[in-house]
C-alpha cells in the first residue's frame, strides 16, 4: 500500500477528530451524555480504523472530506468492547458494497429504467468482474435438502472471495482430499452481497468447520444455508416431490456425453429441465466416471438408483450435512 496515501488519510482523520472534539465544547452536559455512544465510536475509529483499511479502503475513503463522519454512523451500533480491526473490515466491505450497488442502479441501462425485469434474465445476470453466478435471494428458498455456507458483505471481485476461502478453508484442514466449494452464487439480500458457497461432493471436516465460521462470524458474518433461510428469508418452499423419469444404462458405458445427453432430455420432456444445468455442473466437475453415473442417478432413475423407501424420503443425505 502507498504509504503517502495512507499518511494522506490519517491526517485527513486527524483533522476529522480534531473538528468533532471542538464540537463538543459548546454543548451541554446533557447533550454529551446523549451523544455517549457517538463520541466512544469516534475516538475508537480515530484510534483503530487506519490499520483496518487495505488500500482499496484507503482510496474509498479518500473520495470523502470527512471520512470519519461517514463510517462513525455505521460504527456505532458495532461497538463490542475489545480490538475492532476485524470487524471495522468487514464493515468497510458493506460500505463499498452498498455505495457500489447504488452506483449500479443509477447508472443501469435505459430500457431497465421502469420496467419489468423478468426474474429467469435476473438471475442469469453476472457481476462483470467475475465468473461468479447470480441469482436471486428467493431461489435460495428452493434449495431444501442442501447445504453449505453463505457469507455475508462480499464486497469486491467474487471471485477472489471464492479462490480466498477455498485457500483458507483448505490451510485450515477443513476442506480434504485437494477438494473445493465449487458452484458458488451470489445473492443480494438487505442491500449487501452475499455468496452462497454449496458443500456439494467435497470432502470436509464439518467438527472443524463449525469452529472456523464461529471463530470468522465477525469477519465473515458466515452462516449455514441450513439457518439462514428460515431465519433470514421466512423458510423454504415447500414443493410436492416429482416423479423422476425412468433411463436404463445398458449400451452407454463408457460415454458419460451419451448418458448425460439422454438424461437431460428426459428431465426437459417431463417438466424438470430447471435440474438440468445443476446436473451438468455436477457430472463435468466430478472427475470420475462410476460417480459421474451416481450423479446422474440422482437425478433419473437407473439401474444405480436407490430403490424408494414408503414413508421416508429416498434422498441420499450427504455425510458432510450440518448437525445443529
Amino acid at each position: 500500500m502507498s504509504s503517502e496515501r495512507k499518511d494522506t488519510l490519517k491526517k485527513r482523520l486527524d483533522e476529522n477528530y480534531t473538528a468533532f472534539i471542538e464540537s463538543l465544547q459548546e454543548k451541554t452536559v446533557s447533550e454529551l451524555i446523549a451523544m455517549a455512544p457517538e463520541i466512544t465510536a469516534a475516538q475508537q475509529l480515530h484510534e483503530e480504523l487506519l490499520d483496518a483499511c487495505d488500500e482499496e479502503d484507503v482510496e474509498f475513503l479518500l473520495r470523502f472530506d470527512d471520512p470519519l463522519e461517514v463510517v462513525r454512523g455505521y460504527w456505532e451500533s458495532e461497538i463490542t468492547g475489545y480490538d475492532h480491526s476485524g470487524e471495522m473490515g468487514h464493515m468497510l466491505w458493506e460500505i463499498r458494497d452498498r455505495e457500489l450497488y447504488e452506483k449500479e442502479q443509477l447508472a443501469q441501462a435505459p430500457e431497465d429504467v421502469g420496467g419489468t425485469v423478468q426474474p429467469e434474465n435476473l438471475a442469469e445476470r453476472k457481476n462483470p468482474m467475475s465468473d461468479v453466478k447470480q441469482i436471486n435471494a428467493e431461489d435460495l428458498r428452493h434449495m431444501e435438502g442442501d447445504e453449505g455456507l453463505v457469507l455475508q458483505g462480499c464486497g469486491g471481485d467474487p471471485q477472489e472471495w471464492v479462490d480466498g476461502i477455498n485457500r483458507e478453508l483448505t490451510e485450515a484442514g477443513i476442506l480434504l482430499d485437494g477438494g473445493k466449494l465449487e458452484n458458488v452464487v451470489s445473492f443480494r439480500h438487505d442491500g449487501v452481497t452475499c455468496l452462497l458457497f454449496p458443500f456439494g461432493d467435497a470432502e470436509l471436516n464439518i467438527g472443524k468447520f463449525a469452529m472456523w465460521r464461529i471463530q470468522t462470524h465477525d469477519r465473515y458474518g458466515g452462516t449455514w444455508l441450513s439457518d439462514y433461510v428460515p431465519n433470514r428469508l421466512g423458510g423454504f418452499v415447500h414443493e410436492p416431490p416429482r416423479q423422476k423419469p425412468t433411463m436404463s444404462l445398458t449400451g452407454m458405458d463408457g460415454n458419460i456425453f451419451a448418458v448425460m445427453g439422454k438424461a437431460s432430455s428426459l428431465l426437459k420432456e417431463a417438466g424438470m429441465g430447471d435440474l438440468v444445468s445443476h446436473m451438468v455442473q455436477r457430472v463435468t466437475t466430478c472427475g470420475d466416471y462410476s460417480k459421474a453415473l451416481n450423479i446422474i442417478s440422482e437425478y433419473v432413475e437407473t439401474e444405480l438408483s436407490p430403490p424408494a423407501i414408503p414413508q421416508k424420503s429416498n434422498k441420499k443425505k450427504a455425510r458432510n450435512t450440518h448437525e445443529r
